[in-house]
């Protein structure tokens, strides 16, 4: 009896390892960032294993090893086409983005960026909150969502895709490429989160309020304003971040480094942790930077 109530205990104990590695890679940026959503569209193989466990995992050693081995089976091969329907997909259609102001003061943006070319600026003269150009890839598009409530705009932007595809496409087409120009007419706060790629992000004709960056694989390069009373997060992964302060501007930089390698100009004076410039106020424009720093490596000019 404690035999069997061991053996029919093994699946699950095992189970929850395997999804505990994963987690813990895709934390540090070694997996698809759509790898979840991918397997999620597997859960029907977990009342395989729970049957398959009922029915001879329990009898056996042997029982319990057919089940984990008819398991890994089926998902490996679930995954397998999934790569091969989507290295066959054509490449995606061109998308414009566009998005009027409807009365708001103010606005924040939100920009789920998985995988491609990211390239982010100001506009010229327009009465747009946000015009743009997508190319997307296969199977993909642009997924935008706008509210406005007490005079604030709220805008969301973010790569759609077939979830069982989503991890294999990036691999098959990385050829997606986003175009984003904003208002400077406006405050606006700016979200950015990142997958593979690279981001290049102009923030220099913005009028900024609030910026989190959360990078993760590649090159990811960032261009501060000069006018702005500007709080900043950076949160780098596992490529290289390149940071450009304007010279002038007044800077204090805190880091809260990792395994990353940080560069600082001589122009910050140091102490402990915190990086400032001379003369450093929060009244008139300046920038307040909180840093933490990941694997790669993040250099400030």
């Amino acid at each position: 009896m404690q035999n069997s109530y061991r053996r029919s205990g093994l699946i699950w104990p095992l189970l929850l390892i395997g999804l505990g590695t994963l987690w813990l890679l895709q934390n540090f940026g070694l997996l698809p960032a759509g790898m979840w959503a991918a397997l999620a569209q597997l859960w029907p193989v977990l009342l395989i294993l729970l049957g398959l466990d009922m029915l001879i995992g329990r009898r056996s050693t042997a029982g319990t090893a057919v089940v984990l081995l008819v398991g890994a089976l089926i998902v490996a091969g679930s995954l397998t086409w999934a790569a091969l329907q989507a290295s066959r997909l054509p490449a995606g259609e061109p998308q414009s983005l566009i998005q009027t102001m409807r009365g708001a003061r103010q606005a924040s943006v939100e920009l789920a960026f998985d995988v491609g070319t990211l390239k982010v600026s100001a506009l010229g003269a327009s009465d747009y909150l946000m015009e743009g150009q997508a190319q997307n890839g296969p199977g993909e598009t642009v997924q935008q969502s706008y509210t406005v409530k007490e005079a604030e705009g709220r805008l969301t932007l973010s790569q759609k895709r077939a979830p069982l595809f989503m991890p294999f496409l990036a691999a098959t087409h990385p050829d997606t490429r986003w175009n984003i120009r904003f208002s400077p007419a406006l405050p606006l706060t700016l979200e950015i989160k990142t997958g593979a790629g690279e981001a290049d992000l102009d923030l220099s004709g913005l009028n900024l309020t609030a910026f989190d960056l959360s990078a993760g694989v590649g090159q990811t390069r960032v261009v501060f304003p000069a006018s702005s009373a500007l709080r900043a997060i950076v949160q780098s992964g596992i490529g290289e971040v390149t940071l450009t302060i304007p010279p002038d501007l007044p800077a204090r930089i805190t880091v809260k480094s990792g395994l990353s390698s940080v560069r600082i100009p001589p122009r910050f004076s140091r102490d402990g942790d915190v990086y400032t410039t001379a003369g450093f106020s929060t009244t008139g424009p300046h920038l307040d930077l909180e840093l933490t720093a990941g694997i790669g490596n993040v250099n400030v000019n």
